[in-house]
């Protein structure tokens, strides 16, 4: 674990921040010629001292531009109306410019206003950025935190993990986006992604892999499109060899996906040719075509939990051999972790240990350290 930030140094990086957005918003105004330098002695610009333009003015503005009346904006804000309108008229002051055109019928964004306020976006968005880091930096669990999973692990993990995160941890902003592998580490190393699951080991230069869940990979079919005997708990009671399986029409995804990779894999290792007839990177659609009994597919029993329950599908073990692939979480190794981001992994593997335990999932929980981060929440 990172070392914790002392407050001290989280107030002075905040301070920090402050200073550059206000020099940000200056500078800007007199970039767009709001704020044109003055000749003359004592006179540097229209407004005596630009520090006059408030962080708060500029949200009210923004708020305005985004609902399109001073009620609406009041309201979002959760202040009177008249506190807003006498902001927005200190801020045209400060910078001797209309912002806002008032009517009879409501307000209109000038030119001025609405390039103000799309700037001004951009510099609280920055701001909100620095403060959320300085707090994870201070050991607080706060703030968004992004993660890329493989469609195949929504179904057992995806709302288990927001609803324990929201429920213990409340100012964790959770955001979870389905994508195949690659992007997922395309993501991680852009910085759009914090955290993931991928299937496949890339660049361990550039990225931390961890060993997550190994999962036995399976033959799904209709019920009624498999000859065998199957079980009350969706399994057939004979596998099927792997020879068996180029006989069978395949839907599989694309090659683009990890999936598709390590079928492809096996196919080769064990001198087979897999019949697919269609591929679709879509695991929902995979799984509609597969209960409708006009393919098969290869999927782990995770992906297909509910599919499982109400018998729309079966999965037919595999054997000679039998196919496994193991999951990994993923960052980048050139970020720090957060204790956000640290608690929120604690979480995906403590919640993967509880859905293979109380579904019998035909999977392992790979072996790691799960003592929970040091951390607090606000409050």
């Amino acid at each position: 674990m990172r070392e914790i930030m002392q407050p001290s140094q989280a107030s002075s990086i905040a301070q920090t921040a402050f200073t550059s957005a206000r020099f940000q918003l200056r500078n800007y105004l007199w970039q767009i010629k709001v704020l044109p330098c003055r000749a003359g002695r004592g006179h540097m610009s229209r407004i005596d001292n630009p520090h006059n333009v408030s962080l708060r003015q500029l949200s009210y503005l923004l708020a305005l531009a985004e609902h399109g009346s001073i009620s609406s904006a009041a309201n979002a804000l959760s202040i009177a109306q008249p506190s807003l309108s006498e902001n927005i008229a200190k801020l045209e002051k400060s910078i001797n410019a209309k912002l806002v055109i008032r009517g009879a019928r409501g307000i209109q964004m000038t030119e001025a206003g609405l390039t103000l306020a799309e700037r001004g976006r951009e510099i609280l968005k920055s701001i909100d950025e620095v403060l959320d880091e300085v707090r994870q930096k201070t050991g607080e669990l706060r703030g968004p935190l992004s993660i890329g999973l493989p469609p195949s692990f929504g179904p057992f993990l995806s709302v288990p993990l927001v609803e324990t995160i929201c429920h213990e941890h409340p100012d964790i902003r959770l955001h979870i986006v389905e994508a195949m592998s690659g992007d997922i580490l395309d993501w991680i190393s852009s910085g759009r992604v914090n955290i993931g699951c991928v299937y496949e080991i890339s660049d361990t230069s550039a990225y931390s892999f961890e060993p997550l869940l190994t999962e036995e990979i399976f033959l799904a079919t209709a019920p009624d499109n498999w000859p065998g005997e199957i079980g009350a708990d969706g399994f057939a009671l004979t596998p099927v060899s792997a020879e068996r399986l180029k006989e069978l029409p395949m839907v599989l995804t694309s090659s683009l996906h990890g999936g598709r990779r390590l079928q492809e894999r096996f196919a080769r290792s064990s001198h087979l040719h897999l019949n697919v007839v269609a591929e679709i990177d879509s695991l929902a659609q995979i799984v509609e075509m597969v209960t409708r009994a006009s393919a098969y597919t290869m999927i782990a029993h995770g992906a297909v939990l509910r599919q499982l329950a109400e018998g729309k599908l079966a999965l037919v073990p595999v054997e000679e051999p039998v196919i496994k692939r193991t999951s990994y979480i993923v960052r980048s190794r050139t970020r720090p972790v957060s204790c956000a981001s640290a608690m929120v992994e604690f979480a995906i593997r403590q919640i993967a240990s509880e859905m293979v335990d109380r579904y019998h999932l035909r999977a392992r929980v790979e072996p790691h350290s799960l003592s929970q981060p040091v951390g607090r929440n606000k409050g």
